[in-house]
Protein backbone atom coordinates (compact mmCIF):
# COMPACT_ATOMS: atom_id res chain seq x y z
CA UNK A 1 0.00 0.00 0.00
CA UNK A 2 1.36 3.59 -0.70
CA UNK A 3 1.29 6.35 1.62
CA UNK A 4 0.62 9.94 0.85
CA UNK A 5 4.45 11.15 0.29
CA UNK A 6 4.92 8.11 -1.80
CA UNK A 7 1.80 8.92 -4.14
CA UNK A 8 3.08 12.53 -4.58
CA UNK A 9 6.75 11.62 -4.97
CA UNK A 10 5.12 9.53 -7.89
CA UNK A 11 3.11 12.39 -8.99
CA UNK A 12 6.39 14.81 -8.88
CA UNK A 13 8.48 12.20 -11.02
CA UNK A 14 5.24 11.32 -13.84
CA UNK A 15 5.07 15.51 -13.73
CA UNK A 16 8.86 15.83 -14.71
CA UNK A 17 8.71 13.21 -17.22
CA UNK A 18 6.25 14.04 -19.23
CA UNK A 19 5.38 17.77 -19.21
CA UNK A 20 7.91 18.26 -21.90
CA UNK A 21 5.53 16.21 -24.03
CA UNK A 22 2.30 17.50 -22.68
CA UNK A 23 3.17 21.24 -23.28
CA UNK A 24 4.00 19.88 -27.08
CA UNK A 25 0.88 17.79 -27.53
CA UNK A 26 -0.73 21.15 -26.20
CA UNK A 27 0.72 23.68 -29.06
CA UNK A 28 0.87 21.26 -31.72
CA UNK A 29 -3.24 21.00 -30.98
CA UNK A 30 -3.85 24.77 -30.37
CA UNK A 31 -2.34 26.21 -33.47
CA UNK A 32 -4.21 24.53 -35.75
CA UNK A 33 -7.54 25.86 -33.76
CA UNK A 34 -5.99 29.04 -33.62
CA UNK A 35 -5.65 29.33 -37.30
CA UNK A 36 -9.83 28.51 -37.79
CA UNK A 37 -10.41 31.06 -34.96
CA UNK A 38 -10.68 33.96 -38.44
CA UNK A 39 -12.38 31.71 -40.43
CA UNK A 40 -15.59 30.98 -37.84
CA UNK A 41 -15.60 34.80 -36.67
CA UNK A 42 -16.23 35.60 -40.66
CA UNK A 43 -18.90 32.72 -41.35
CA UNK A 44 -21.02 34.88 -38.43
CA UNK A 45 -21.65 38.12 -40.23
CA UNK A 46 -20.76 36.93 -43.86
CA UNK A 47 -21.68 40.18 -46.73
CA UNK A 48 -25.33 39.91 -48.06
CA UNK A 49 -24.97 42.91 -50.41
CA UNK A 50 -22.58 45.13 -52.19
CA UNK A 51 -22.85 48.52 -53.68
CA UNK A 52 -20.71 50.53 -55.55
CA UNK A 53 -20.32 54.31 -54.15
CA UNK A 54 -18.13 57.06 -54.48
CA UNK A 55 -16.10 59.43 -52.09
CA UNK A 56 -13.65 62.02 -51.89
CA UNK A 57 -10.57 61.26 -49.89
CA UNK A 58 -9.68 64.01 -47.10
CA UNK A 59 -7.12 62.81 -45.00
CA UNK A 60 -4.53 60.01 -45.57
CA UNK A 61 -1.78 58.82 -42.75
CA UNK A 62 0.63 56.15 -43.16
CA UNK A 63 0.35 53.48 -40.40
CA UNK A 64 1.62 52.19 -38.25
CA UNK A 65 2.84 55.37 -36.59
CA UNK A 66 5.46 53.43 -34.86
CA UNK A 67 7.62 50.94 -37.38
CA UNK A 68 8.17 48.60 -33.74
CA UNK A 69 4.41 48.03 -33.92
CA UNK A 70 4.55 47.01 -37.61
CA UNK A 71 5.27 43.53 -36.37
CA UNK A 72 3.45 40.87 -38.82
CA UNK A 73 1.02 43.70 -40.73
CA UNK A 74 3.58 45.62 -42.49
CA UNK A 75 2.65 49.41 -43.25
CA UNK A 76 -0.11 50.52 -44.78
CA UNK A 77 -2.23 53.73 -45.61
CA UNK A 78 -5.21 54.55 -43.71
CA UNK A 79 -7.56 57.08 -45.73
CA UNK A 80 -10.51 59.51 -44.12
CA UNK A 81 -12.84 59.35 -47.18
CA UNK A 82 -16.27 61.50 -47.39
CA UNK A 83 -18.80 59.35 -49.15
CA UNK A 84 -21.00 61.46 -52.12
CA UNK A 85 -24.51 60.14 -51.05
CA UNK A 86 -24.67 60.76 -47.18
CA UNK A 87 -21.63 62.81 -46.71
CA UNK A 88 -20.66 60.19 -44.23
CA UNK A 89 -16.86 59.89 -42.99
CA UNK A 90 -15.51 56.64 -42.95
CA UNK A 91 -11.81 55.21 -42.37
CA UNK A 92 -10.41 52.69 -45.19
CA UNK A 93 -7.32 50.58 -45.07
CA UNK A 94 -4.89 49.72 -47.98
CA UNK A 95 -1.67 48.25 -49.03
CA UNK A 96 1.61 50.29 -49.65
CA UNK A 97 1.61 51.89 -53.08
CA UNK A 98 0.73 54.80 -54.64
CA UNK A 99 -1.49 56.35 -52.42
CA UNK A 100 -4.53 58.19 -53.49
CA UNK A 101 -4.37 62.15 -53.32
CA UNK A 102 -6.13 63.97 -50.87
CA UNK A 103 -9.68 65.58 -52.37
CA UNK A 104 -9.79 62.74 -55.29
CA UNK A 105 -12.90 61.11 -56.27
CA UNK A 106 -12.43 57.31 -56.16
CA UNK A 107 -14.90 54.53 -56.40
CA UNK A 108 -15.49 52.32 -53.25
CA UNK A 109 -17.71 49.22 -52.31
CA UNK A 110 -20.47 49.46 -49.81
CA UNK A 111 -20.35 45.68 -48.15
CA UNK A 112 -23.23 45.44 -46.55
CA UNK A 113 -23.36 42.57 -43.55
CA UNK A 114 -25.95 40.14 -42.34
CA UNK A 115 -25.88 41.59 -39.07
CA UNK A 116 -26.70 45.18 -40.06
CA UNK A 117 -22.56 46.29 -40.68
CA UNK A 118 -21.05 48.30 -43.13
CA UNK A 119 -17.99 48.08 -44.76
CA UNK A 120 -15.87 49.73 -47.21
CA UNK A 121 -13.05 48.95 -49.79
CA UNK A 122 -11.36 50.60 -52.64
CA UNK A 123 -12.13 49.15 -55.98
CA UNK A 124 -9.01 48.28 -57.78
CA UNK A 125 -9.30 50.28 -61.22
Amino acid sequence: MATVSSLRNRLLLFQAEYRDAVIGVVFFCALPLAALIPIAMNQDNPVVATQRVMGTIEYVRLMPTNPKMAAGRGLYYTYDVRLDGNSAVTSIDDEVGMPHLVGSVIPIERQHHKRGGDTYRFLNE
